[in-house]
């Protein structure tokens, strides 16, 4: 299953979905006008055919009150859980949009029960009686059952969240002696970390109970950081998390983030494909989500002070809830090496890893793998062979090439090799091919936010063939004026994606420039791979611009080769004008010629 927000091309499917079901008295039925008011407030679900199979809306009234509507599963897959999920999903972003009262109308009652819905008096909302009820046909003889849920936070009890873990915890915020906290530090009553598992956060959790007498809640998004999600809810909660929340982000971070960044055509200093600064703002978007959810009033993570990824996480905290008060460890602990940490978590009582701690500091997602540390230190050491964990070497690459075509649909990527896959499940399949003919390695010296240079080798197979077919395909499809300015704009993009500034107006209004840009980029792209390189050896859009009888010598329907002679003359008329200037009152132009006939032969 997969969701996404709608779009201004899926009205039609809409309108062929929701006019079905009012057809038959299930729902109101909706213009196409009105479904592209409130574009914003759709959310639909698509299958593995990519069509439509699921919508809903969410219905503002008020700040505190919206409703859950115009909620329709189509029926090939009715039975399958669709409806549940995209509830769970419009739960999410009314969360996120910090709307603390939902309801519905409806006969399915049982249905909105499992959803975490009660059963209410309609007359609690007269702002739907005043708004839909009056146009109603069914105004007197109404049979739907009115359903509220709650967002706010009431009392210990956790809300339920889309897709996540959410596991009580033998610990409770109650046992924690306030009285004992050091009077230096401030206080917090409910912090959600930023939770990786790893040695730093799990030491963190124990350390914000004991100098913040708060409760913690960890939050792990799952980025397809392949076998670091095993065992972490019970890792956390071990180190004393009285919940552990984990969410599975992989189609959101694909679609909303990877996918608008590479149409884009972002590139920081010419070589990283931002693997690690894209996924900072979609973890900390979550963060902000689930400390509403849940009531908290801080938010923390475990970046140090000297890196980029606490500004990230931190201008996220800002733009989404700037309320929120934000604890950073490693600006403040008197930890300062490894083993500190152990001795920390020993002393805790914190299971910590076992296995012996890598030379390299790394960072995975779906999108790549970074390595910095240990011999990278030295901007004059090679890489170790061994220090790849995803990418074949090239030189062990296979001995032939592999063809891969990748079909693009508005400029987002919807096929590889003729077969469509959802969009985590494309950047996967193109992982694969790229690591296998060991595409994607990236060694370079980059200039970090705060200051400071560092060294790092990155593996994005998936994301370097991506980008050069989508780039491949804009050439096509694209205006010379249009191609020029995005290039230039991309180094813009990247800086902001780089520094934190995801959620800037800057970016979002590029953002929206982009997608427009990207209305004919359809088609598709053809990539030979071999030993780490990629060669383009084919492109067909049905948006075209390069036509062969346009650009033919002898055709002078489109271009006439006369009308070349005052082309060049208004073209170079600044310059003709300098010259002029200059050789004026018997002067020479500044490019003139040498007299030669004043030097001897030899």
């Amino acid at each position: 299953m997969y969701f996404r927000s709608a779009r201004e091309s899926d009205i039609p499917a809409l309108l062929r979905l929701i006019n079905d079901h009012a057809r038959r008295g299930d729902v109101l039925p909706r213009s196409a006008m009105s479904i592209r008011d409130t574009l914003d407030d759709w959310l639909v679900g698509e299958d593995s055919d990519l069509d439509i199979v699921a919508c809903v809306s969410l219905l503002h009234y008020t700040t505190a009150l919206a409703e859950v509507r115009s909620l329709v599963v189509h029926d090939k897959v009715k039975g399958l859980g669709w409806g549940r999920s995209i509830v769970k999903a419009i739960i999410a972003q009314a969360k996120l949009r910090q709307i603390p009262t939902l309801f519905a109308l409806t006969r399915a009652v049982p249905f909105f029960q499992k959803a975490g819905f009660a059963v209410t008096a309609m007359e609690r909302f007269p702002e739907k009686v005043w708004r839909d009820c009056v146009i109603c046909p069914m105004q007197h003889n109404c049979d739907e059952t009115a359903m509220m849920l709650q967002l706010s936070y009431a009392g210990d009890t956790a809300i339920e969240g889309s897709g996540g873990i959410h596991l009580d915890s033998l610990i409770s915020p109650q046992q924690i002696n306030r009285e004992e906290l050091p009077m230096s530090k401030k206080s917090a009553k409910k912090v959600v970390l930023a939770y990786s598992g790893g040695l730093d956060t799990s030491v963190i959790v124990p350390w914000l109970r004991e100098n913040y007498g708060c409760e913690v809640i960890c939050f792990c998004a799952n980025l397809g950081q392949t076998g670091e999600i095993d065992g972490l809810v019970e890792k956390g909660l071990a180190s004393g998390a009285s919940k552990v929340i984990v969410e599975d982000l992989q189609h959101e971070f694909a679609q909303d983030f990877l996918f608008p960044m590479m149409q884009s055509g972002a590139v920081y200093e010419r070589q990283y494909l931002l693997g690690t600064s894209v996924a900072r703002p979609l973890i900390a978007k979550w963060q902000v989500a689930v400390a509403e959810a849940e009531g908290a009033d801080a938010v923390s993570h475990g970046c140090t002070g000297k890196g980029n990824d606490q500004v990230r996480f931190e201008l996220t905290y800002k733009a989404l809830n700037p309320t929120l008060q934000v604890i950073a460890p490693w600006r403040e602990w008197e930890l300062r090496s490894r083993e500190d940490a152990l001795a920390y978590a020993r002393k805790h009582n914190v299971p910590v890893p076992n296995t012996e701690k890598s030379i390299y500091s790394r960072d995975a997602n779906l999108w790549h793998i970074s390595h910095e540390g240990g011999i990278l230190e030295d901007p004059a050491s090679a890489p170790e062979k061994e220090m790849f964990l995803w990418t074949v070497d090239p030189e062990d690459a296979p001995d032939e090439p592999e063809v891969v075509e990748i079909g693009f649909k508005q400029g987002t990527p919807i096929s590889v090799n003729g077969v469509q896959l959802a969009p985590a499940a494309l950047i996967a399949k193109l992982n694969e091919l790229g690591a296998k003919h060991g595409v994607g390695r990236v060694d370079l010296v980059e200039n970090r936010l705060v200051g400071m240079k560092s060294r790092g080798v990155y593996e994005t197979p998936g994301g370097t063939l991506l980008y050069a077919a989508h780039r491949e395909l804009e050439s096509l499809t694209l205006d010379r004026d249009t191609v020029h300015f995005k290039e230039q704009m991309a180094l813009r993009y990247a800086e902001l994606v780089y520094f934190g500034k995801w959620y800037h107006t800057l970016r979002e209004s590029l953002q929206a420039f982009i997608t427009e840009t990207q209305t004919t980029v359809s088609g598709w792209v053809k990539l030979k791979l071999y030993k780490g390189h990629i060669t383009v050896i084919g492109r067909h859009s049905p948006h075209s611009l390069y036509r062969e009888d346009f650009a033919t010598f002898g055709q002078e329907d489109v271009y006439d080769q006369k009308d070349a002679l005052g082309f060049i003359t208004l073209f170079g008329l600044q310059m003709k004008v300098k010259a002029m200037m200059e050789v004026s009152d018997g002067g020479k132009t500044r490019y003139a010629a040498p007299d030669y006939s004043k030097f001897k032969r030899d």
